[in-house]
C-alpha cells in the first residue's frame, strides 16, 4: 500500500538569530529526507516523501518516523535553532498534505475522514474558496458529488485533476529533489562586511546547509573551503579563502564551525566582502551515520570535545607550530627515538591509533603492554636534553662521588648512520664521527639515585687515539 509523509517546519527562533529561516529550514528538511527515500518533493510550504519502498528497509512506518524525527531534532539542536516540525501521513501525497494543513488549523485537533477534509486543504481549490463556500461545497466529499463536467466548466480541469490525484486515480508527477555530488553554495550578504569575524553569520548559514547535505548523502566531511568575494572597486585580489581540514569525517559540524571561527578571527580583510561561497573538498561515505553524529538518542550524546578536536582547535587558535605531538621514530639512538612534530599533521595517525586501540581486545592490549615493558626495561624515565660529560676516576665515571655499577653493558651500534646537523649524540660528546658506538650502564650514586650512563667505544683512526669518555644520559624514577 502506498505511503506518503508530509512535513512542515516552523522556525520559532527570532528572525536573524539563527542560521536558518523558513525557506532554509524547508530545504534542509528535504535534504535530510533524502536519507530515507529518493522520492522527495517540495510542494508549497511542505516537504513530501514517498516512503512506500523504504518501509521494509527501516522496519516499518513507526520506526522510520522515529528515526526521521530524531535526525531532525539533532540537526536543529546542533544549529541552535528552535523549530516545530509537523507531519502527517496518507495513502497519497495530497491526502498527507491535506491532513498536515488540517492539523495546522484551529479545529485540527478533531480527526476527520479524508472525505471530510476542508476545501482549503487542497491547493487547487484555494482560488475558488469563496464560490465553493456559497455553493455549499465545504469539504472534498461535497465537490465529488457534483457532476464532473459542470465542475470542470466552472472551476477548471485542474481542480478535478487534483481530486483524482488525491484519490489515487491519477499518478503523482513531481520534480524529485536530487543532491549534487559535491556541495557548492554561494550566499549574498545583506551588507558589506569589513571584519573577518563578522563573516561567521553568513558562514553559519552555509554550514547548516552543508550539514543537511551530508545527512542526506550519508557522508562525513573531512575538508572544506570557505571563499569570500571582495568589493571589486578596490585594487585588491577578487577573493580570499581558507581551507579547514579535520582528522575524522564528521556530520555534526559544531566542531567544524568552531574551527572556521578560529581561522576567521586571525584573518585581515583587505576590502569589504559582499558574498561567501562554501565548497566541500573531501567527504567520505559513512556506513553508520548514527555513529558519525554520535547518537540519535540525546541521552547518550558524548559531552565535551575529544582529544583530536581539542588539538585541532588549539592549532587553529595558536598556530600549527605551537601545538606539537610526540611521534616515535625508527632509530637505535635513544635521544632520537622520538621527535616532536606539529600536531595538526599527526592527527591522522593519532585518530587511526585510537580506532585500532578500540578494535583490539583486552588480551591483545595486555600482550602489547608486556612486550613494551620487555623492550624498554632498561630505558630511563627521563633523558637529559644534552648528555653531560662526567669526570673519571681510573676507568670509572664519577658523579657527586663514586658510583656503583648495577647493570651493563647494553651495547648500541649506529654504525654508518649519517647523523643530521645538530644531532644530540654528536653534540653531547663533541665528536666528529658520523656514527655512534656506545655501551650503556645503570649506576647507583651515593644518594641512591639510579643513573643511565654510557661510554663511547672508540674506533681506531689513523689520526690519533682518544681517551674513553663517559656521559650521563638520563635518570630512572
Amino acid at each position: 500500500m502506498p505511503c506518503w509523509i508530509a512535513l512542515h517546519t516552523s522556525i520559532t527562533t527570532e528572525a536573524g538569530a539563527g542560521p536558518l529561516d523558513e525557506t532554509g529550514a524547508q530545504r534542509a528538511v528535504a535534504c535530510m529526507a533524502l536519507g530515507f527515500t529518493p522520492r522527495v518533493a517540495l510542494l508549497d510550504e511542505a516537504v513530501l516523501m514517498d516512503v512506500t519502498g523504504s518501509l521494509r528497509l527501516f522496519g516499518g512506518l513507526a520506526r522510520l518516523v522515529q528515526l526521521l524525527q530524531a535526525r531532525l531534532h539533532t540537526f536543529f539542536e546542533s544549529n541552535q535553532v528552535v523549530a516545530l516540525v509537523q507531519q502527517a501521513q496518507g495513502a497519497t501525497s495530497l491526502i498527507a498534505l491535506g491532513r498536515l494543513r488540517y492539523q495546522s488549523s484551529p479545529a485540527g485537533s478533531v480527526k476527520k475522514r479524508v472525505a471530510e477534509l476542508p476545501m482549503h486543504c487542497l491547493s487547487a481549490a484555494r482560488p475558488h474558496l469563496g464560490v465553493l463556500e456559497r455553493t455549499g461545497c465545504r469539504n472534498w466529499d461535497d465537490i465529488l458529488r457534483l457532476p464532473r463536467d459542470g465542475v470542470a466548466r466552472r472551476f477548471g480541469a485542474e481542480l478535478l485533476h487534483a481530486l483524482d490525484r488525491a484519490r489515487g486515480a491519477v499518478a503523482d508527477e513531481y520534480t524529485w529533489e536530487v543532491l549534487p555530488e559535491h556541495f557548492d553554495e554561494k550566499l549574498e550578504l545583506g551588507a558589506l562586511v569589513t571584519h573577518a569575524p563578522a563573516l561567521m553569520a553568513g558562514a553559519g548559514r552555509l554550514l547548516a546547509s552543508l550539514q543537511a547535505w551530508l545527512l542526506g548523502r550519508q557522508s562525513g566531511l573531512s575538508a572544506l573551503r570557505l571563499t569570500w568575494h571582495l568589493d571589486k572597486r578596490r585594487d585588491v585580489a577578487p577573493t580570499g579563502e581558507l581551507e579547514v581540514r579535520t582528522a575524522q569525517p564528521a556530520q555534526d559540524l559544531r566542531h567544524v564551525t568552531r574551527l572556521v571561527a578560529e581561522h576567521l578571527a586571525q584573518q585581515q580583510l583587505p576590502a569589504p566582502v559582499h558574498s561567501l561561497s562554501l565548497q566541500s573538498l573531501v567527504t567520505e561515505p559513512l556506513a553508520d551515520a548514527a555513529a558519525a553524529t554520535r547518537s540519535l538518542l540525546m541521552t547518550q550524546s558524548r559531552r565535551g570535545d575529544s582529544a583530536v578536536e581539542l588539538i585541532e582547535r588549539l592549532s587553529a587558535r595558536l598556530g600549527q607550530t605551537q601545538v606539537q605531538a610526540w611521534q616515535s621514530a625508527a632509530d637505535h639512538r635513544p635521544e632520537l627515538m622520538q621527535r616532536w612534530v606539529p600536531a595538526q599533521g599527526a592527527l591522522k595517525s593519532i585518530a587511526a591509533g585510537e580506532r585500532q586501540t578500540r578494535a583490539k581486545g583486552p588480551k591483545s592490549l595486555k600482550n602489547d603492554a608486556a612486550n613494551e615493558l620487555r623492550t624498554e626495561a632498561l630505558y630511563p624515565g627521563w633523558l637529559l636534553p644534552q648528555a653531560l660529560r662526567l669526570a673519571t676516576s681510573g676507568n670509572s665515571p664519577v658523579w657527586q662521588g663514586k658510583l656503583v655499577r648495577l647493570v651493563g653493558p647494553q651495547r648500541l651500534e649506529a654504525a654508518e648512520w649519517l647523523l643530521a646537523d645538530g644531532d644530540a649524540a654528536c653534540h653531547a660528546g663533541g665528536c666528529d664521527k658520523p656514527w655512534a658506538f656506545r655501551d650503556y650502564f645503570v649506576y647507583r650514586s651515593r644518594q641512591g639515585d639510579l643513573l643511565w650512563i654510557y661510554s663511547e667505544r672508540l674506533v681506531a683512526t689513523p689520526q690519533s687515539a682518544r681517551q674513553r669518555a663517559w656521559y650521563l644520559h638520563g635518570f630512572f624514577a
